[in-house]
């Protein structure tokens, strides 16, 4: 991975919570989604026994096909339970930085992105709830609709548990794995035009602009190949962690210049102060 662009002589102490894990436990989590032939509920079972076998303090707070999500620490945990699992974790660790601040966080991955630790948002229980907050995210997909190729958080009935409330009551996306720049140029018409448009204003039909074909978001996305999906992560910048609590120097983009040249720009709005060891949001691997 390549090397924050660092600032001399400013340090902090930073934390990884995957590292409070126990070594044993994450590689036996590592080897699920390696596992051939298993159905998903199996997977799940899997995850729950070896949470519990090694007496982690635990709560299920979502399972999609893909992912087990449980809350520890105060945290998301998303545990992949198969390869998609795992480039879903690598996509939102690669893409929550562009994204913010519309999204839970990514703080954390580990080295085989089996293992994800997100911002705690809590998911609307019903497709209502999410409509309340209707304009709000319509704003925000509106904007993400200029940069980005959406798939699987739009306005409809299936989406509405990948979105969710910030501790401020703000309207935020906790499953954004399906979004991918425009510029990767990945979609191609029937009729050879790439230039896509939302039809509905859901956010969740495609449109061809040259021939008017539509295309569901899923469509589109299911085109893309794990390939495509990891090269996203490749150029992710990050602090790599090796124990519970460390010091590394800090990247100069959280430093406010014009006002203390020792403060950390807090700019994930879902995580508060206490919830960090020096308060600094930061990506790291272990």
């Amino acid at each position: 991975m390549q090397e924050p662009n660092v600032v001399e002589d400013v340090t902090r102490t930073f934390r990884s919570r995957l590292n409070s894990l126990p070594l044993d436990l994450k590689c036996e989590i590592g080897e699920i989604p390696l596992q051939k032939g298993m159905r998903p509920t199996s997977r799940k079972e899997k995850a729950i026994e070896i949470l519990n076998k090694y007496h982690i303090d635990w709560v299920e707070i979502g399972t999609g096909t893909n992912r087990f999500i449980v809350k520890y620490d105060g945290y998301a945990l998303k545990i992949a339970l198969d390869h998609e699992g795992v480039a879903d974790n690598m996509q939102e660790f690669a893409i929550c930085e562009s994204l913010m601040p519309h999204v839970a966080y990514a703080h954390e991955i580990s080295k085989g992105g089996h293992l994800l630790v997100a911002s705690y948002c809590p998911a609307f229980t019903s497709h209502s709830e999410m409509w309340s907050h209707n304009a709000s995210i319509r704003k925000i997909l509106s904007d993400w609709s200029t940069r980005y190729l959406l798939g699987d958080v739009g306005l409809t009935q299936h989406n509405y548990a990948n979105w969710g409330l910030s501790p401020d009551g703000r309207p935020v996306c906790i499953d954004y794995a399906y979004i991918f720049p425009s510029s990767l140029d990945m979609f191609k018409c029937v009729c050879g035009n790439r230039s896509m448009v939302f039809a509905k204003n859901d956010f969740s039909t495609y449109k061809c602009s040259k021939c008017g074909t539509l295309y569901e978001d899923r469509e589109l996305r299911a085109r893309i190949s794990l390939e495509e999906r990891m090269r996203l992560f490749n150029n992710v910048i990050g602090i790599k962690m090796h124990d519970e609590f460390e010091e590394h120097p800090i990247d100069k983009k959280y430093i406010k210049y014009e006002q203390n040249p020792d403060a950390p720009n807090i700019y994930d709005a879902a995580m508060s102060v206490e919830e960090h060891l020096a308060g600094l949001p930061t990506k790291y691997w272990y």
